[in-house]
C-alpha cells in the first residue's frame, strides 16, 4: 500500500471587486451581463489524476462533505466550486487504485496547490489535501 499526502493553499483575498454596468434600455444588442459580480462568483478547484493504474474508488471532500465519483477512469478531471466568502476551505482528494501509478494534482484558480504521486505492484491509495481561501 502506498499513501502520500501533499498540502497546499491559495489566497485570492486581494482580488478587486468588479463593477457591472447594465446597457441602456434602448440598446439592441449587448453582451450578457453577469448576474453576480466577479468578486462573489465561486472560485474553481480542479482535481486531475493521470497514470496507468485502474481506479477502484475516487472521493473528494470539501469542508468535510465527502463526494464519491462514479467516473473512475484515468485521465480524470473534476471541477469543484469553492464559495467566494473569504473563509478558509479544507479539501482532500483520495484515490484507491490497483497495479500501476497515479499522479494527482489540485489547481485552485489556475495555480497548483497540491500534488501527490503513487506507484504500486498491488493495490494502493494516493491522496492530496490542503486548504484554500474562498
Amino acid at each position: 500500500m502506498v499513501v502520500l499526502l501533499a498540502a497546499g493553499c491559495g489566497d485570492n483575498a486581494d482580488e478587486p471587486a468588479a463593477t457591472v454596468t447594465a446597457p441602456p434600455a434602448s440598446a439592441t444588442s449587448a453582451a450578457p451581463v453577469p448576474s453576480t459580480p466577479a468578486s462573489q462568483q465561486p472560485h474553481i478547484l480542479v482535481f486531475t489524476a493521470t497514470g496507468t493504474a485502474a481506479l477502484t474508488s475516487v472521493t473528494y471532500e470539501l469542508d468535510g462533505k465527502s463526494t464519491a465519483v462514479t467516473d473512475r477512469k484515468l485521465p480524470l478531471r473534476l471541477s469543484v466550486d469553492v464559495p467566494s466568502d473569504g473563509l478558509r476551505h479544507e479539501w482532500k482528494l483520495t484515490i484507491k487504485h490497483g497495479k500501476g501509478n497515479v499522479e494527482l494534482r489540485a489547481i485552485f484558480n489556475g495555480k497548483v496547490v497540491g500534488t501527490s504521486r503513487g506507484s504500486t505492484s498491488g493495490t494502493g491509495t494516493a491522496s492530496a489535501g490542503g486548504s484554500v481561501l474562498g
